[in-house]
Parts: C-alpha cells; sequence; structure tokens
C-alpha cells in the first residue's frame, strides 16, 4: 500500500469509520454540514495528550459557538479511550484508531513512539474541515510534546 500524504488545506479529507469509547461508530460523512475539529493525539493518559485534549474539552462551549465538533482520535483501544474520556470528563466523541488505517490514509504516522520500536501512533495534528469535508486548516507536528496553537485554533473557527 502506497504511504499517503497529509491532505492539504482544499482537499476533501479521507473519511473514516471508527469505534468511540462506548463502541458506537462513527463516519466522517455523518457530520456532514458541521465544521469538525479532528484532534489526532499519540497516547491517551500520556501528560501531553492529556492537556491537550482537556484544553479542547475546557473550550467546549466557545468551540460549539463557533459551529464546531471536536472528534479526538487515537490509536488506542476503545478501552483505553473509554477510561481516558470518563477519567478526564472529556465532552466529545473519542475514537479508536486500533488498527492504525486512518492516521496512514491522512499521513500522520509517528514511528517509534518514545522510541518504542515498531509502536506506531498518530502524529499530534489538528484537521479543521469544512461542511463539505473539505479541510480548511491543518497542524501536524513531528514532535509530540509540542501541542496546537488553540488560539490559532479559535481565531480560525471564529473567523471561518
Amino acid at each position: 500500500m502506497a504511504k499517503s500524504s497529509v491532505p492539504k488545506v482544499g482537499q476533501k479529507a479521507p473519511d473514516f469509520e471508527l469505534p468511540d469509547a462506548d463502541m458506537k461508530t462513527h463516519k466522517l460523512s455523518d457530520y456532514r454540514g458541521k465544521k469538525i475539529v479532528l484532534a489526532f493525539f499519540p497516547a491517551a493518559e500520556s501528560p501531553v495528550c492529556t492537556a491537550e485534549m482537556c484544553m479542547l474539552r475546557d473550550s467546549m462551549d466557545e468551540l460549539r459557538d463557533y459551529g464546531a465538533q471536536v472528534l479526538g482520535i487515537s490509536i488506542d483501544g476503545p478501552f483505553s479511550n473509554k477510561f481516558f474520556t470518563v477519567n478526564r470528563h472529556l465532552n466529545f466523541p473519542v475514537l479508536s484508531d486500533y488498527d492504525r488505517k486512518v492516521i496512514s490514509k491522512y499521513g500522520i504516522v509517528m514511528k517509534n513512539l518514545a522510541s518504542l520500536k515498531d509502536y506506531n501512533a498518530a502524529k499530534r495534528s489538528v484537521f479543521i474541515l469544512d461542511g463539505h469535508g473539505k479541510v480548511r486548516y491543518r497542524w501536524v507536528s513531528d514532535n509530540p510534546l509540542v501541542e496546537p496553537n488553540y488560539a490559532e485554533i479559535k481565531e480560525f473557527l471564529k473567523n471561518n
């Protein structure tokens, strides 16, 4: 299978179908008509991922005011994500890309997370999609310790 590249601004985001922490399936196409914030993160309950997901949790009212729906996505299994969402009181779906197909489709595979050979996780990434499923904003970090610019994300959602 050819390696996918990161979707560019203006391109249609690859569709997917993933289970949430309660094993309910979510398709990206189910969210057409809404702005979507796809927040890919490397590992549930790790310090930086926890800070990022909690920042999104704490910003949900504002993000909803801008018409946005957040979807968190990691390679963690639904059971780990369940613990994470309950433990951190996350107020948006956290989806499990346990077979790593979606991070491959999006071209955001981080190889050897924390020097664990062959443990491939998601690069910390944020994609904002418009109501037609097109990428309007993208941010991808090669450093799992770097958080996205939350003010920039909010500003983008407010103005688009």
